[in-house]
Parts: structure tokens; sequence; C-alpha cells
């Protein structure tokens, strides 16, 4: 833990200054810096979407308007048809998306099959190397044998299957050089755009501040959200965890994440993907860092540069301050009290901004002060505004026994929300003993704990709930249900199903186009 002999400052952006600078070798330390504004609209953040959403929306819209043709074909080829796969090329056409052809692979005699369905020139009949009705094996042999950390398959309506591929594509190339893999002409390779950064771990302008920049060699898919709080800081060119004690210690960061210098000047993490646009937070600033595990074997270069300490791994730098879609509960907060939406984002920031220079001061300036509750204080995650009544005096003894058959307050009804059986997902209930011991609990504060395999998309809500999730064929969700045998949840159709949970609902759903 750092801390510093210095006179209490009026406010983070004075210390920012003092509280950071530079060795005689030009290496930085930063230990503290001002948060970014936590709450800036009522509503979730502007999404443009690249090309290749655009693309993949309009080959959905495609396979909508084609949808009766399809299922035809999909039916009557059962173990001949191996999906359809739109692809494009560059041009001006389709407002700058270029042109598409639908691409129907068949096991055997691919143009007779396609003819018996349709002529349009939109399609296009291609030899395939397995069926739809194998897919299911040959993507999962493929993914474990690219390795399960690198390769997660997918499933579609009609496409064809695929594999999203979580490394660098020219490392990809080279590995299947290596390997001599022949992979199916109808298995669709998804390079993750996570996995293929165009921006440096490292920008030029903060690169002579930094004696090592440790970082994963590889991109992951993210594990179950699970929130630990500490600051990030920078001494002497050399990243810590700022952790309470003296055994602080050194960071590896994420493949996906890098450091640069905001357009206030100063050093911060962001992605290392120039179109996604989302903010990390600032170094010397307190952040959500995820799920941290400790390296056993950790990088020989990084305890060269920084000394012998330990090595914790960490899987997001996202700042503290306005951390899990508080827009949503601030919301809340402004209808509650019939105030503006300025004057309830006014008030939430300071109110979080007083929170985090609290504990600022605790953890550099040797401050006791108790940090403001603003979840409390607005509501939010849950939490009600005013405290619950207090529970009621016990009995006197002479009346502890009158009511052994009657008892004066009724028990607390137990959370059971029984799921909506609309056809779309199925429900089969079994002993929690039969529950998989590899199932990882992905929520924690619901009114169910949701266990899946490891990467199934299911993830919290800041009110307490499971907000939604996908039901992925292949990835099993167990429902724990309070008093209960276990849900185990299948999916019952093609297409994207999803899942809700919340105070009154509990029920699979699929759009209505599918």
């Amino acid at each position: 833990m750092i801390r510093l002999a210095v006179a209490l400052c009026a406010s983070l952006a004075a210390c920012s200054a003092q509280n950071s600078g530079a060795d005689r070798d030009g290496y930085a330390t930063i230990v503290e810096a001002p948060p970014y504004t936590p709450i800036e609209t009522l509503g979730p953040a502007a999404y443009t979407p690249t090309v290749e959403d655009r693309r993949m929306r309009f080959g959905d819209q495609l396979e909508q308007q084609h949808l009766p043709m399809l299922r035809r074909l999909k039916k009557g080829e059962i173990g001949n048809f191996g999906g359809i796969e739109w692809r494009w090329s560059d041009g001006p056409e389709n407002d700058g998306l270029g042109t598409v052809q639908g691409i129907a692979w068949f096991l055997r005699e691919p143009a007779a099959s396609l003819a018996r369905y349709t002529s349009d020139p939109l399609f296009r009949a291609e030899q395939a190397g397995f069926s739809r009705s194998d897919q299911d094996r040959i993507v999962r042999e493929w993914a474990e044998r690219i390795g399960p950390e690198r390769a997660y398959p997918g499933f579609g309506n009609m496409s064809v299957p695929w594999l999203s591929i979580v490394m660098p594509r020219t490392e990809f190339d080279a590995l299947r050089k290596e390997k001599g893999w022949k992979i199916p002409v109808n298995l669709l390779l998804r390079f993750e755009p996570r996995a293929n950064p165009d921006l440096p771990s490292i920008a030029p302008d903060v690169a002579g501040q930094i004696r090592y920049f440790a970082q994963a060699d590889i991109s992951s898919v993210p594990p179950p959200d699970l929130a630990s709080f500490d600051a990030i800081v920078l001494r002497d060119g050399c990243f810590f965890i700022d952790e309470g004690g003296d055994d602080d210690p050194l960071v590896l960061f994420p493949f996906e994440a890098g450091v640069w210098r905001d357009e206030q000047g100063h050093v911060a993490f962001r992605p290392r993907v120039s179109t996604d646009t989302r903010r990390f937070g600032r170094v010397g600033t307190r952040l959500q860092l995820g799920s941290r595990g400790e390296i056993s074997d950790p990088p020989a270069e990084l305890i060269s540069a920084c000394g012998n300490h330990r090595v914790v791994a960490v899987t997001s730098l996202d700042q503290a301050a306005g951390y899990g879609n508080d827009w949503f509960a601030v919301r809340e907060y402004r209808d509650r009290e019939g105030i503006s939406s300025a004057e309830a984002m006014r008030r939430a920031n300071e109110c979080m901004l007083a929170q985090e220079q609290t504990m600022a001061d605790n953890r550099l300036r040797g401050g006791r002060e108790h940090p403001t509750q603003c979840a409390k204080l607005f509501g939010i995650w849950g939490n009600p505004v005013n405290p619950p009544p207090p529970s009621p005096p016990p009995l006197l003894p002479g009346m502890q026994t009158q009511s052994a058959t009657e008892p004066l307050f009724p028990p607390s009804s137990p959370k059971k929300l029984v799921p909506t059986r609309n056809g779309v997902c199925r429900f089969e209930e079994r002993n929690p003993a039969e529950r998989p011991g590899e199932l990882i609990a992905t929520n924690r504060d619901s009114n169910m704990i949701f266990w899946a395999d490891e990467g199934a998309a299911l993830w919290d809500h800041p009110n307490g709930f499971i907000d939604e999730g996908m039901v992925i064929p292949g990835k099993r969700i167990v429902a724990a249900r309070e008093g209960m045998k276990d849900l185990w949840i299948f999916p019952n159709r093609d297409g994207p199903i999803y899942l809700h949970s919340g105070p009154e609902i509990f029920a699979c759903s699929q759009p209505e186009d599918w």
C-alpha cells in the first residue's frame, strides 16, 4: 500500500499533479488521478455498428426473407444440407456494404440439390465438408483440436456453424500450416476483433515513462463477472495494484488492453481495437479489476525490470466510480424524487466522486473517514431508500409455547419462481446432487443461482437479478432454486434464445422473426 506524507488536498484534480512525477531516468510515478465523470447520460452508451455488424444484420434479413424456401430445403435435405453462408465482396452496393451471395453447401450433388428448391441467382451451390445434422460433433471436435481457450463454437438457424477464434489471424494461419489442418469448407472462422488489435499496447507518447507493461499472450473469453476493486498505480515506471499492506503485487494486464494518454493528458487504459470506443479507467484511480489470479511463473522480464514481487493477472480495467450500469439506478432515483435528469446526474456524480475522494484519502494519506454509501443513498442495486422496520421484540417466556401450532407471524415465502413453459426452452427438474462440479456460478445476488459451462452468456444486472442471457446448444445451464430441485435448461428451437429472470419473470423467449 502506498501512502504519501503530504497535506490533504482539496480535490483529486489538485492531488493529481503533486502525486505524480518522473524519476531521473524518465520513468513515471502516478498514484492518484481524478476519475472520469461517472454518469454522463441516463441511458446505455451509444453504439455505432461496424461494417461487419451491418453485414451480419443484412444477412439475417435475407435469411428471413427467404425463410419459407430455406425451411423446405432444410427439411428435405436432412443429412445433405450443410448450411448457408452469406459471402460478401466490397463495393458501393447496399449502402456501401458491397455485394452478397448466399453459398448453399451440400454433401451430395450441390447444384441439383439447390435447384430442387430455388433458381434465384442470389444463391449458389457448393460442395460441403459435412452436413448440419453432424455439425455439433464436427464443430466441437475442431474447437477441441484448436484449443478450448482459443476457439469457441457457434450455431445458427440456417447458417453454417462457426468458430470464434480469439488469436491473431496471422498466428492462426501459421499454426494451421504447421499442423497441416484441413478445416471443412463450411465451418466458418470468425476472428474476434479483440484478438486482432490495431492499436499498440503502449502509445508512443507514454512509452518512455513505463519500464515494463506485462500482458497476457492471447485473448480469452471474459470470465463471469467477479467485481474486485482497487487502484492500479504506476511507481517508478512499474504497474502495481495498491492493496492494503506492504506487499503490493505487480500487474499482468489482459491482452485486449493498452495504455495511452487521454484527451485531458492523464495516463489511462483503453481497448486496443480502434473501433471499440469504450472508456476504461485512469492510472491512479480505483478500478474494477474483475477476477484476479496470482501468476506462479511470471514473465522473467517483468521481474528483472520491476523487482521480485508477486504478480497478479486482472481481467477488467473499468473505472470503479459509476461501474455497473449505474445510469439505470439514477434514472429510477430521478423518477422517485420527481427531479430532472440533469439534477439526478449532478447529485449522483457529486456523491460518487466524494466517495472516491474519501477512499483515496484513506488509501494515500492515512484517512479514517467512512465513505458515503452512494448505493444506499440513491436506492440502487436493490437497496431500499428507507431502512426496513425493526424485527419484533422477542416474546416473553410465558408466551413462547402458545403458538406451537399457529405461529404469531407467518413464515416468509421462499423465493420460488416457476418457469414459463412456452416451448422455447425445455426445463428438466433434477436432484441438486446431479449438478456437475465443473459448472461455474454465473451470478451471486439473484433470487436463484445459475450454474453454467464456462463461456455461457449469462450475466448479472445491477438490480440484483439475472437480466438476460443466451441459451446455447451444448452449453449447460442449471438454475438452483431455493428449497426446490435444480432446473436444467435446454434450447427447444434453432436460432437465438434469450433467458430472462427477475422478480416477476423466469422464461425463455425468441425474436418473433425467427
